[in-house]
């Protein structure tokens, strides 16, 4: 199992989408990842197979009949491991820098 030489924001992106989508009744497939997240096919796709590779996430083709005439969705879902691991990327992604404070203090303006 690899950990990513860089956290990229399409990464942590596809992350948060899929463990928005973990544990629900549909998998999210690639084009409502892409919609979620407002990237492109490209970008999204090389995170999913990178995802995929390390082991954080399985891909399955969707079961189609013939006369749905569609081509049949890759849907994707987190791995127990992948979603510990997701969940550490995005607690860091979403903490505060250190030295920087949530709250501002008020600033007088001399018009009071």
């Amino acid at each position: 199992m690899d950990a990513p030489r860089r956290v990229t924001g399409p990464l942590l992106d596809v992350l948060e989408v899929l463990l928005e989508h973990a544990g629900g009744r549909e998998k999210p497939y690639g084009w409502v990842i892409m919609k979620a997240v407002g990237r492109s096919g490209p970008t999204v796709y090389g995170v999913l197979d990178r995802l995929e590779e390390w082991g954080w996430v399985t891909g399955t083709w969707e079961e189609l009949s013939e006369d749905e005439g569609r081509p049949r969705r890759r849907c994707y879902e987190v791995t127990p491991t992948g979603r510990v691991r997701a969940e550490a990327l995005l607690m860091q992604r979403n903490r505060p820098a250190r030295g920087f404070t949530l709250f501002r203090s008020p600033v007088s303006d001399g018009a009071r």
